[in-house]
């Protein structure tokens, strides 16, 4: 496991889905780098994890898909 003391991550629990986006939204106009930030909500599996499994599980999917992001914008 990857341990980053730098990591950014959100994660929602108990929110509808609707609501998550307009924080999510919110959050993003209200910080500077939002890119940087991870955001996750719970799911009947993640609930039983332990807080660093959570974190280092939602900042490997949240690099992924920055990367996955760029290389959109690359082609």
């Amino acid at each position: 496991m990857t341990e980053n003391k730098q990591a950014k991550v959100i994660f929602f629990h108990g929110f509808e889905r609707d609501d998550v986006f307009k924080i999510i939204k919110a959050i993003k106009a209200a910080v500077p780098n939002p890119g940087d930030i991870a955001f996750s909500t719970s799911t009947p599996t993640n609930l039983e994890w332990k807080i660093k499994d959570m974190v280092t599980e939602v900042m490997e999917d949240h690099a992924f898909f920055k990367e996955q992001e760029k290389k959109k914008k690359e082609k």
